[in-house]
């Protein structure tokens, strides 16, 4: 049994609908599908969510809709239209959505509505029942998702559907107002389904066939990756490597469920497969893929003898949570202390923050060094390699670059350098010729 996601160019238009039917009845498993609101035909186009909050902003403005709404209007009628479907199944709800917009709906409400024209569409298309996000996902009031209730209600609403479509995004909360995830939370509704009816697999169609092991844009040519654990997807994501939206790995993760990246312009390539644990262990790549992220400022705190000052790191780290501001890494010497965090998040406190650490931990110096870029070297089959760090610190070398920090993750599954951001794409191109490239 699968849960299949389908993002937005893949539902795109009219030829986009007839591949994702392909797709869909190519495997009477795919059971439950979950789809996006349309996304962008071609580089210029607009996408549908984009375009209702555009309403919403006009509606608080006090403007009509009417010019800018029936924009989405007519997209959905082009792709009825050119699949024959009658338009009659979304002619009421486009009226009662543009109607709620103009009369300031929530932007939530607003933002919510592409998934559900299009999954009714999809509905209509694939011949399935429509099963209303708003009866499955259920929000808190405030806005968080409410696990129990989600979870109770997908199972008793799917226990008597064999197959159906549901629109990702949203969901309600107790008052029935309407809240949404993050822009791509289709992918956690996707796996929210699939983890409360235990699904054998998570099926996440887009428009590439999988995680590659290197930026394409730094490396063209770079490989796809056939298999990686979710651990290893956890670390190449937060350094930059999106495919999926990062929330939605924990419901599949925790619950041992396979998720697979799939491409629906390229249905017969194998995308790739994430698991829980590794498999195959006896034949683990060194390195699994590199991630990189620019933006990055070190705090660097020194004291002679800081490592016998008792509750020095928690005083330090009491400053940064009074600023709200969390920390990516946290290098340490025996006199000295790194934070490694995000330059935009110093951009209204940086004066602040070092006025307060000093009166917290009388430093003999506080330094910020900015314009760094942090690179990630990810895989499983690392702990079991003697002379990665060697290798690694040769081939940055053999460029000229500086390691300007280093940190060994405890679960030997990382190792993440800092360097002068300005050389994070030859750094990248380097690594990847070291240890991937054949």
């Amino acid at each position: 049994m699968k849960v299949a996601k389908f993002g937005g160019t893949s539902l795109a238009d009219a030829e986009q609908f007839r591949k994702v039917k392909k797709i869909i009845e190519a495997d009477p498993s795919r059971k439950y599908i979950v789809p996006s609101a349309p996304g962008k035909r071609y580089p210029s186009d607009e996408k549908v969510t984009d375009m209702l909050i555009s309403c919403f902003s006009l509606a608080h403005k006090e403007l009509n809709i009417r010019a800018q709404f029936d924009k989405i209007r007519n997209r959905y009628f082009d792709i009825a239209t050119e699949l024959d479907i009658d338009t009659a199944c979304i002619e009421d709800e486009l009226d009662i959505i543009e109607q709620n917009i103009q009369n300031k709906s929530s932007r939530d409400y607003a933002a919510s509505r592409g998934e559900y024209i299009n999954a009714i569409l999809l509905s209509e298309y694939l011949s399935l029942p429509f099963l209303d996000a708003k009866n499955i996902i259920h929000f808190n009031d405030d806005g968080r998702l409410n696990q129990s209730k989600t979870h109770e209600q997908i199972k008793c609403h799917l226990a008597d559907l064999d197959k159906c479509v549901i629109p990702g995004f949203y969901g309600i909360d107790s008052k029935g107002n309407y809240h949404v995830f993050s822009r791509g939370g289709s992918d956690i509704t996707a796996a929210l389904i699939a983890r409360s009816i235990n699904a054998d697999i998570y099926e996440n169609w887009t428009d590439i066939s999988g995680f590659r092991a290197a930026d394409p844009r730094i490396v063209p040519d770079s490989k796809y990756i056939q298999q990686l654990t979710y651990k290893e997807l956890r670390e190449l994501s937060y350094m930059g490597a999106t495919v999926l939206h990062e929330d939605s790995v924990f419901p599949v993760r925790d619950s041992g469920i396979p998720t697979q990246i799939l491409n629906t312009n390229d249905p017969l390539h194998p995308g790739t497969l994430i698991h829980y644990l590794p498999q195959h262990k006896a034949h683990l790549p060194l390195v699994t893929g590199i991630a990189g992220k620019k933006g990055f400022t070190a705090i660097t705190i020194e004291k002679l003898r800081m490592n016998s000052e008792l509750g020095f790191g928690r005083k330090v780290l009491q400053v940064l949570e009074k600023h709200k501001l969390t920390f990516d890494h946290l290098p340490t010497g025996i006199d000295t202390m790194s934070i490694i965090v995000s330059t935009d998040s110093l951009l209204k406190c940086k004066d602040e923050l070092e006025a307060e650490i000093e009166s917290a931990v009388n430093p003999d110096g506080i330094t910020f060094t900015d314009k760094l870029a942090m690179v990630a070297v990810v895989g499983n089959g690392m702990s079991k390699k003697i002379g990665i760090a060697a290798r690694l610190f040769t081939a940055l070398a053999e460029q000229g670059i500086i390691i300007k920090t280093i940190i060994f993750a405890p679960s030997e599954l990382c190792v993440i350098i800092g360097i002068d951001e300005d050389y994070l794409e030859t750094s990248i191109r380097s690594i990847y010729d070291t240890f991937i490239r054949d």
